[in-house]
């Protein structure tokens, strides 16, 4: 069994109006900082989604909107933490079932909005606005200005591994 999300905002499908409706979440202090574990971040100031839920059929639901973060992550050049400001959009298709079952049944479109299955005629929201986030972090965050300065290369010229093959080609 898997440990209970950080950030859970379940939302009841049936209860939808049929026009949709627009919701707004937004994560507590300690769970941001849980997250900012989980995603391996140093920390998390904002974490909020606004979304509008149309039901567009047999318990399936369209989501739409968009994910505000402000998050502190560590320069992979300067080694010194900095904040970042996101904006994500957010599209999605709450689907009622099983992982198994929406892999079984579809193909892959790589224009059409992710599916997320639920069980039970509940679907969580805010799961769905972490997986957002945690896909539009930079795996390799370099803050603003950074650069990465290379020493100078050590060595007569000429010495490397390919230094026959360059004598080779120009002689």
């Amino acid at each position: 069994m898997s440990p209970a999300p950080e950030f859970s905002r379940r939302i009841e499908a049936g209860r939808l109006r049929d026009g949709g409706e627009r919701v707004t979440i937004a994560a507590t202090e300690g769970e941001r900082a849980a997250l900012a574990q989980r995603l391996g971040i140093e920390a998390m100031a904002l974490l909020e989604a606004s979304v509008g839920l149309t039901p567009v059929g047999a318990g399936v639901v369209a989501a739409e909107g968009e994910v505000r973060a402000r998050v502190t992550q560590v320069c992979v050049v300067s080694l010194e933490p900095f904040e970042q400001a996101l904006e994500i959009p957010l599209r999605l298709v709450f689907r009622p079932g099983t992982e198994a079952d929406l892999v079984a049944d579809q193909t892959i479109d790589p224009e059409s909005e992710d599916e997320v299955p639920y069980e039970g005629g509940r679907f969580d929201l805010g799961e769905a606005v972490v997986e957002t986030l945690a896909l539009a972090l930079d795996p390799w965050p370099r803050s603003p200005g950074a650069v990465l300065e290379l020493p100078p290369p050590t060595g007569p010229a000429g010495t490397g591994p390919f230094a026959v093959l360059a004598r080779r080609r120009r002689g």
